[in-house]
């Protein structure tokens, strides 16, 4: 017969091992909202998909260009839908565009209620008046970002009013806007 010690020592530890477990779960559905190092806003939201793995339904954020021919620099900010997600494995995500109006390279990873990562982006921008389809390269070089967790409620953007619906499946919606006014919109296949 076990004795009273030895039965509180057992569910001692297995009390340890089950908050071990819970905590070890580092993300969790809800927005995380943060700031890149040159002090740019970063919002991502992470949901449940359809088979209760944890994904990124949406991302936005805003970066400052340096635009090496003129000498002058731009801000942009960017969202991206992702109607499937971006899944998180291992705590970590990785997000690639590389499309002929943007290059970003996201990298995310996860540790508690709080974010870090990595985010870079180079865009070619209209020279204007030179000559028709003269450009520039403009660049936000790699910068480190941290962001935190604000709330469950509004972490899914496709049921709330007055956010974006993605009404086709596996499609990723990509909004743009800049402080120059353009304005880029893509729904593009997965």
């Amino acid at each position: 017969m076990k004795s009273q010690i030895e039965i509180f020592a057992v569910g001692l530890a297995g009390a340890a091992l089950l908050f071990s477990v819970a905590s070890a779960q580092a993300q969790q559905v809800g927005s995380y909202i943060g700031r890149t190092a040159d002090g740019n806003r970063i919002r991502f939201d992470i949901v449940s998909d359809a088979q209760g793995q944890l994904a990124i339904a949406d991302l936005s954020l805003s970066f400052s260009a340096a635009c090496g021919q003129t000498g002058t620099s731009m801000t942009q900010s960017w969202q991206f839908i992702f109607s499937k997600g971006l899944p998180i494995v291992g705590e970590h995500v990785k997000h690639v565009e590389n499309n002929p109006q943007l290059y970003l390279v996201n990298s995310i990873s996860f540790d508690g209620k709080k974010v870090t990562g990595t985010t870079e982006a180079r865009l070619p921008v209209l020279l204007g008046g030179k000559s028709p389809g003269a450009v520039q390269l403009c660049v936000s070089g790699k910068q480190a970002f941290e962001a935190t967790f604000q709330s469950a409620d509004n972490a899914n953007p496709f049921e709330n009013p007055g956010r974006a619906r993605l009404k086709t499946p596996e499609r990723t919606a990509i909004l743009e806007w800049s402080s120059q006014g353009a304005m880029h919109q893509e729904l593009r296949k997965q």
